[in-house]
């Protein structure tokens, strides 16, 4: 395919006008000038526009569509307490398929290929990532609550769901998701990380978010909550920190060392009150970050465009310096970066990678003027939007095309949502 610009995310974040792809068998097999394209037998489909990586998303609850504004102005433990779990008790097994694939849609239909995904309902979930298409890693919620199961029993039920779905459909991947350092005993964290080890499986867990949780740990615990994952072994695996808002130098040295990931959510952490991510510090200290939506209930919307944004924004003004965090560095948080935090191959287009790109029109008033490369670099970092998105490939596989889902029956799916969302509301 032939497009106007092709914004590979690569090593050098380089950009091809004009630029072409070719993909076979769901792999990239070639990126580049578009009159080296061999004419005997090869299909040239002339796309126009930018076209770059599909979007990953690193932190989200996306079933939660059917709570979208719920408790709004409430700080996260009242939030969680007053508005989130109480609905969440109510919610079956088909709530939840509803629910997240309206998420899985409006995700692709943004231009987000990939998402890592913290929820109960697994059976669910894994229905409806499948279904729409999408790249999904899926780490069912693990935690102790008054009246919910046990720790342990939600233990045993993730690796159930491991062994009896990680690999589905060829883009479905399977973890664990502990919920957070204060919904679990110090033992349960534990018991966690040895099952997630002993499968080479993403732990994915809210870390650090708030300055009231990390008060609630040092009461129970004496100590941080990184210190209490560095202690029963937590941090030895494969580990993704959602947040990481409220933690220190010592605690970012050490996540550093035991090569943890932080999935960045300014969104959702600006209109919870939370705080903002120290990003700048994280980065410079070796800590791979990538970009998370979290819950549409708490940002309201599922739009890695906005999360660039934020996270450039907040980086260059608590810096108090517009180098704190460049352009294509924006860029590549939301791609390549988020693909890495994840330990995936996504995100870029070089050769030998899956083939998850996105297709986006420039024919819009966010594009004018474009004088050089640089500029449309800014167009699509500081402009882009999901509407502009008109085609999506996951595996090589169109998902979207001219704007039109090709997985998904919006019409009916947002139907169920309303309807389903209203009775959960008690209305």
């Amino acid at each position: 395919m032939v497009a106007d610009a092709v914004f590979t995310v690569d090593a050098s974040d380089a950009v091809l006008a004009p630029g072409a792809v070719e993909f076979e068998d769901g792999v990239i097999t070639w990126v580049g000038d578009p009159s080296s394209v061999a004419a005997a037998g090869t299909e040239v489909r002339v796309l126009g526009g930018i076209v770059m990586p599909g979007m990953v998303n690193c932190h989200a609850h996306s079933a939660m569509t059917l709570m979208r504004s719920a408790g709004d102005g409430l700080p996260l433990d009242r939030w969680l307490n007053e508005s989130i779990w109480p609905r969440e008790a109510l919610t079956s097994d088909e709530d939840v398929f509803w629910g997240m694939t309206l998420g899985a849609d409006e995700m692709l239909a943004n231009g987000i290929t990939t998402t890592c995904e913290h929820y109960e309902h697994p059976e669910a979930v894994a229905d409806a990532v499948v279904a729409s298409g999408m790249r999904c890693i899926y780490t069912p919620g693990i935690f102790e609550l008054p009246g919910a199961k046990s720790w342990s029993s939600l233990l045993d039920e993730a690796c159930r769901i491991f062994d009896e779905m990680d690999g589905r459909g060829g883009r479905l991947s399977v973890g664990f998701g502990p919920h957070a350092v204060y919904t679990m005993p110090a033992d349960g964290l534990a018991a966690v990380a040895e099952e997630a080890q002993h499968r080479d499986a993403l732990l994915q867990i809210h870390l650090c978010e708030t300055e009231a949780e990390a008060v609630v740990v040092m009461e129970r615990h004496g100590m941080g909550a990184v210190a209490v994952l560095d202690s029963v072994g937590a941090l030895d695996g494969r580990v993704i920190g959602a947040h990481g808002v409220w933690l220190d130098d010592a605690e970012m040295q050490l996540l550093a060392e035991r090569d943890v990931a932080i999935a960045h959510c300014p969104a959702s952490n600006g209109k919870l009150g939370s705080g903002i991510a120290r990003l700048r510090a994280l980065m410079d200290r070796g800590v791979r970050v990538g970009l998370g939506t979290d819950g549409p209930a708490s940002n309201d919307d599922l739009d890695l465009w906005e999360e660039m944004r934020l996270a450039a924004m907040l980086a260059r003004s608590v810096a108090r310096d517009p180098a704190a965090l460049t352009t294509a560095g924006a860029l590549r948080l939301a791609t390549r970066g988020g693909a890495e935090a994840l330990g995936l191959s996504v995100g870029a287009l070089e050769v030998g990678r899956p083939a998850d790109l996105i297709r986006l029109r420039t024919d819009d008033a966010r594009f004018m003027p474009s004088v050089d490369l640089t500029e449309l670099l800014g167009h699509l970092v500081w402009a882009g939007a999901g509407y502009l998105v008109t085609d999506v490939w996951v595996d090589g596989v169109p998902v979207i095309a001219g704007g039109a889902s090709l997985t998904i029956d919006r019409e009916q799916t947002r139907a169920e949502v309303a309807q389903r969302a209203r009775k959960l509301a008690g209305r």
